[in-house]
């Protein structure tokens, strides 16, 4: 049986076809490469409590962000994944271990990796600030699920993040998002 159809298909509790499209533009945005080997040896990185109730503060290169502490963590040290316990939610936050030449290579990437979502329903997709830094971000639908996309350069640091979570989404989901449009902070002292 092949690991769509196998029983956990291959997501866990979500299956094969509550992934669909969601899933094919989360691995759109997922890295590739040497730092996948060097992902399976090293852990995730670990929240701090945030000093709101519930809540931990979780950084991966130099992007700072808050998250739900509930919410189930994997990944390495270059990517985090976070998934809400009901399978209604997934946040993934990756950077690059190589930079780009300049920040203008880094948001000429930026904008090619969000056109990988343009396949949704109902896409919005333009320039904005992020975490302090200038990005691109996306938003559409896909089968029932809601898509927040941003790819944010530090210079010539790239810093990918990707909220999805099923229509409508459940407010712990939208405050999250708050959070990530708020709070978030990358390089620096926050």
């Amino acid at each position: 049986m092949s690991a769509a159809g196998s029983p956990r298909g291959g997501r866990g509790a979500w299956g094969p076809k509550r992934w669909a499209g969601a899933a094919l533009f989360a691995g759109a945005l997922a890295f590739t490469g040497c730092a996948g080997v060097r992902e399976a040896l090293a852990p995730a990185p670990e929240g701090v409590p945030s000093g709101r109730e519930g809540w931990l503060r979780y950084t991966v290169g130099e992007f700072r962000f808050e998250a739900p502490q509930a919410w189930t963590r994997s990944g390495g040290p270059h990517r985090l994944r976070l998934d809400r316990s009901d399978g209604t939610a997934r946040l993934e936050v990756s950077t690059p271990e190589t930079a780009f030449a300049s920040e203008a290579a880094c948001l000429v990437d930026a904008e090619k990796v969000m056109r990988r979502g343009e396949s949704m329903e109902r896409v919005r997709s333009h320039p904005t600030r992020f975490a302090g830094l200038r990005a691109m971000s996306l938003e559409g639908d896909q089968k029932g699920w809601h898509v927040w996309a941003w790819a944010a350069c530090d210079g010539g640091v790239q810093y990918q993040v990707f909220l999805t979570a099923r229509s409508p989404a459940p407010a712990e989901v939208v405050e999250t998002y708050r959070a990530l449009t708020g709070g978030a902070r990358a390089g620096g002292e926050a």
